[in-house]
């Protein structure tokens, strides 16, 4: 990894300074006021319950994605759900989770 001004960074260490800046993304989506932290639990929950979509947005290692899907399983221990559109399933942790909504249809 090639940092400019002819710094570079070995790649062994690029895990750890990853780990390190989603960590501060990790707090930062901490950060979010107990009314939306609430409008979260809850789409998560009715997604659940319900077997409805929902649109997650989450920090991965190259930047924010986003996941459609109904969730079929939460660890409030682990702090982790699992989430699955069809065949396809993914974990997110709850602290990569930056935004919950509805999925927008396409016209």
């Amino acid at each position: 990894m090639n940092l400019g001004r002819g710094k570079v960074i070995l790649s062994e260490h690029e895990e750890h300074i990853w780990q390190m800046e989603r960590k501060k993304e990790a707090n930062k989506t901490l950060k979010l006021d107990p009314n939306a932290l609430r409008e979260i639990g809850h789409l998560i929950q009715r997604s659940k319950v319900e077997e409805q979509a929902i649109l997650v947005t989450y920090l991965s290692k190259y930047g924010p994605k986003k996941y459609i899907g109904h969730v079929i399983q939460i660890d409030p221990v682990e702090r982790w759900l699992v989430m699955q559109n069809g065949e396809d399933k993914i974990m997110i942790p709850f602290s990569l989770i930056m935004k919950v909504g509805e999925p927008v249809e396409d016209d």
